[in-house]
């Protein structure tokens, strides 16, 4: 009987680690300091809902001291995370995280890779302008978009695949349940 409270133990944290225990998704909610210096003159406002904070610690928010807030999603939408290649000089580059039906606010198209990033765990490259359902004013640049599942996973430099750290407690937690049964 106590391998049997052991191993349904076992199985309550790996759903917990997979899900997240509080049901709404949590995502780090932030935009890199140029959007906020630049936010009404470049028309930045007419694209994307304003997050949580402007940061230069938007490119790293897990990182110890960082204080990036977060935002709960209860749409049951992904978090995503925006890298886009900034035209004001050589390798500028802006991070965008949030939620998805926060950052996608304005003026996107939400068909395609944007409506795909809603629900499923993808990357996609892309120009801004593909995304954007009236593009005519937009200035092109090169954007990489991902989604994720996970509490605060927009926060991974690949935040369409899982951390390190929960795939390694899913693997030891499988790895002692099997010892369990098994004898």
């Amino acid at each position: 009987m106590r391998i049997d409270e052991i191993s349904i133990f076992l199985h309550v944290i790996i759903f917990c680690l997979i899900k997240g225990v509080d049901g709404a998704l949590r995502c780090y909610s932030c935009m890199s300091r140029y959007y906020g210096v630049t936010w009404e003159f470049a028309g930045y406002s007419q694209i994307y809902m304003e997050p949580r904070a402007f940061t230069d610690n938007c490119p790293d928010p897990g990182r110890r001291g960082s204080q990036v807030p977060y935002v709960y999603c209860d749409d049951h939408f992904n978090c995503v995370t925006l890298v886009e290649e900034l035209q004001i000089g050589v390798g500028a580059v802006g991070y965008i995280r949030g939620c998805w039906s926060n950052v996608f606010q304005h003026g996107f198209n939400k068909t395609g890779a944007v409506g795909q990033l809603r629900t499923e765990e993808v990357c996609h490259k892309s120009n801004l302008s593909q995304l954007i359902a009236d593009s005519s004013g937009t200035r092109e640049s090169k954007i990489h978009v991902c989604s994720c599942a996970k509490n605060l996973c927009n926060g991974q430099p690949n935040s369409a695949l899982p951390s390190s750290s929960t795939f390694f407690a899913l693997v030891i937690a499988q790895f002692f349940a099997y010892k369990l049964i098994s004898g």
